[in-house]
C-alpha cells in the first residue's frame, strides 16, 4: 500500500484527534452525571437523618431543616433558597424514582434529564398506588430520555404523565389556569417587564401571530433598508477592525493573524532551537490557515442563497444603527414610539411594539367569550374522534409542548377552517392523512410526522423548517414521503453539496421515518419521529 501523502497524512491525523477528543468529551460527562447521581444520594440521606434526629421533636422541624440549608448553603457558596431546593428535589428523586437515579448513575442520562423527568412526572401524591403511577411513569419515559434531549424529553414526559394519571392532569390544568395575572415591574433605563401568566396554548399562539406580524412587516420593507448576510468570518474581522481603533498606547496589539498566538502558545521553541526560524514557520502557517478559512467564507457566500423567509433584520450591522457620530440615530422608529420612520427594527423589537400596538388599539369584544375562539394563530392540536365528538374526555395534544384539555381542543377544532385526518398505528406513529396530494398532502403528512427539525435535538417547529430530500434530488432522490423530512435553516445548510467535506454532513431515512446523521467524522446518530401519545 502507497504511503498517504503529507495532506492526506495531517487530514488522517485530524480526524483522529478530532474522534478521540469526542469520545474523551462524551466519557467525561458520563463521569460528571455518576457523581451528580452521588451527590444527590448525600442530599436525600442528610434529609432522611434530619427527619429521623427530630422525630421525637416535631416542632423543631422547620428551624432545624432551615439551619442545615444555611450550612450547605454557606458551604457551597449558594442562596439557602436554592440549597433548600437541591435538598429536596435530592429526596424526591432518590426516594421516588429510583430507576430515573440509576440511569443517572450509569450515565446514560444527565442531570437535566433527571431534573425534567422529576418535574414533569404524574402529581399522585398522597394516593394509595403512587407507587404504580411513578413506576409506570419511570417504565415509560426513560427509554426516551436516554436516546434524546432533555427539552424533548419534557414534551415527551407531560404526554406520558397525562396518560398514566389523566385525572391528575385535567386538575393541574383547571387549577393553573385559576392562577392567570398580569403582572408589571420596572427593569431601569426607563424601561419595565410586562408578564403574563396564561395557558400555555394561548401564550405559544399569541408569541406565534406577533412573530407572523413581524415577518410581514419585515417583507414589506423598501429594498434599501434591507442588509445582505454577513459571514461570520467578516462579523470578526470588523470586530477586530473596531477593537484595534479603541486601543490605547498600552495595549498589546492583536496578533498579525488570527492563527498566530495559537500557534505560539502551542510550539515555543525549545532553548537550543532557533526561536526566529520557528516563528516564521508558525506565522507562514498561520497566514496559510486563514487564507484558507477566508477562500472557503468567500466560496460560501457565493454559494449560499438564504431561505426566503429569513428575517433578515436580525442580521443588522451596528453601521445600519449609528448615525456619523457613533451615536444612535434618535428617530420615532428607535425609541418605539412615534410615527414610522426609516424603519430598522430586529424582530424582538418588532414583537414588543406589535404586541403593545394590539393590546392598546384593540377593545375585547365581549367579556363573556374565550380567546381560544379568536386564535388565527399557527398551532397544531392533534385529538382522538371519539374525544371530539364528547364519546370520552381524553386529552388532546399541542404539537411540540404537551397536552391540552379536551375542552379545549373542541373549541379549537369549532374554529378550525379545516382539519387534518391522521391515522395512527398503535405506538402513537403517523403513518397516513387525508386528502393525499403531491405537495399539499405530503407536507400535511410531513408536519404531522416530524412536527419540529429532524436534527438530533433540535426543536425548531415544523411551520419554521424546510422540507429536504435526504437523498439530493439531482442524483435521483425520489419525491417521496420515506425521502423527505424537514430540517431547520441552521440544519438544512450542513448537508449542503457546496459545504467543504470536512464540514458537511448527510442524512438518509431508514424505516418508519428514522433519520440517519452522519458526521464529518463519520458518527452517525439517529432521530425517530415523534410519538404521538394516545390517551385513553
Amino acid at each position: 500500500m502507497a504511503p498517504l501523502s503529507p495532506t492526506l497524512q495531517k487530514l488522517e491525523e485530524s480526524l483522529v484527534l478530532r474522534g478521540a477528543l469526542l469520545d474523551e468529551w462524551v466519557t467525561l460527562g458520563q463521569q460528571i452525571a455518576a457523581l451528580e447521581a452521588r451527590r444527590t444520594e448525600l442530599l436525600a440521606t442528610r434529609l432522611d437523618l434530619l427527619a429521623q434526629e427530630r422525630s421525637l421533636d416535631p416542632g423543631s422541624d422547620e428551624m432545624a431543616f432551615r439551619s442545615m440549608c444555611a450550612e450547605y448553603a454557606a458551604a457551597a457558596h449558594i442562596p439557602p433558597s436554592t440549597a433548600g431546593a437541591h435538598i429536596t428535589n435530592a429526596w424526591v428523586l432518590v426516594r421516588q424514582f429510583p430507576r430515573t437515579l440509576e440511569s443517572l448513575a450509569a450515565g446514560t442520562i444527565s442531570r437535566r434529564h433527571a431534573e425534567v423527568i422529576v418535574r414533569e412526572a404524574p402529581n399522585v401524591s398522597g394516593q394509595a398506588d403512587a407507587d404504580l403511577f411513578r413506576a409506570e411513569y419511570e417504565q415509560q419515559i426513560l427509554p426516551f430520555a436516554e436516546n434524546d434531549t432533555a427539552a424533548r424529553t419534557r414534551t415527551h414526559a407531560r404526554g406520558i404523565a397525562a396518560r398514566v394519571h389523566p385525572e391528575g392532569m385535567a386538575e393541574q390544568h383547571r387549577r393553573g389556569r385559576s392562577e392567570r395575572t398580569v403582572t408589571v415591574k420596572p427593569d431601569g433605563d426607563g424601561m419595565a417587564v410586562l408578564t403574563a401568566i396564561l395557558p400555555e396554548l394561548l401564550a405559544y399562539a399569541i408569541h406565534d401571530r406577533i412573530t407572523s406580524m413581524a415577518d410581514e412587516v419585515t417583507r414589506a420593507r423598501p429594498e434599501g433598508q434591507r442588509r445582505p448576510r454577513q459571514s461570520t468570518l467578516a462579523k470578526i474581522r470588523a470586530e477586530r477592525e473596531a477593537a484595534l481603533g479603541m486601543q490605547t498606547p498600552h495595549d498589546p496589539a492583536p496578533p498579525a493573524h488570527p492563527g498566530a498566538a495559537f500557534l505560539d502558545a502551542l510550539d515555543e521553541p525549545a532553548p537550543w532551537e532557533d526561536a526566529s526560524a520557528a516563528r516564521g514557520v508558525r506565522e507562514t502557517e498561520a497566514a496559510e490557515w486563514t487564507a484558507e478559512l477566508e477562500r472557503a467564507a468567500h466560496a460560501a457566500a457565493e454559494s449560499f442563497t438564504p431561505a426566503p423567509f429569513i428575517d433578515e433584520s436580525d442580521l443588522l450591522d451596528e453601521s445600519d444603527l449609528l448615525g456619523e457620530a457613533g451615536s444612535v440615530d434618535s428617530t420615532p422608529m428607535h425609541d418605539g414610539y412615534g410615527a414610522r420612520g426609516h424603519d430598522t427594527r430586529t424582530k424582538d423589537q418588532l414583537r414588543a411594539d406589535i404586541f403593545a400596538d394590539l393590546l392598546l388599539t384593540t377593545s375585547p369584544t365581549s367579556i363573556t367569550s374565550t380567546s381560544l375562539e379568536s386564535v388565527k394563530a399557527t398551532v397544531q392540536v392533534t385529538i382522538g374522534m371519539s374525544t371530539l365528538m364528547g364519546a370520552d374526555d381524553a386529552m388532546g395534544e399541542l404539537n411540540d409542548h404537551g397536552p391540552i384539555t379536551p375542552d379545549a381542543a373542541r373549541i379549537l377544532a369549532g374554529q378550525a377552517g379545516s382539519w387534518d385526518r391522521a391515522f395512527l398505528d398503535t405506538r402513537g406513529m403517523v403513518v397516513e392523512t387525508d386528502n393525499y396530494v403531491p405537495t399539499a398532502g405530503m407536507k400535511r403528512y410531513l408536519r404531522a410526522r416530524d412536527q419540529h427539525c429532524r436534527f438530533p435535538g433540535c426543536r425548531a417547529p415544523a411551520h419554521r423548517c424546510q422540507i429536504d430530500h435526504n437523498q439530493d434530488h439531482a442524483k435521483g432522490g425520489p419525491t417521496a414521503l420515506s425521502n423527505l423530512s424537514l430540517f431547520c435553516t441552521s440544519h438544512h445548510p450542513l448537508k449542503h453539496p457546496d459545504v467543504d467535506d470536512r464540514d458537511r454532513w448527510t442524512a438518509k431515512q431508514l424505516d418508519d421515518g428514522v433519520v440517519l446523521w452522519t458526521s464529518p467524522l463519520g458518527r452517525t446518530y439517529t432521530d425517530e419521529p415523534p410519538l404521538r401519545v394516545m390517551f385513553t
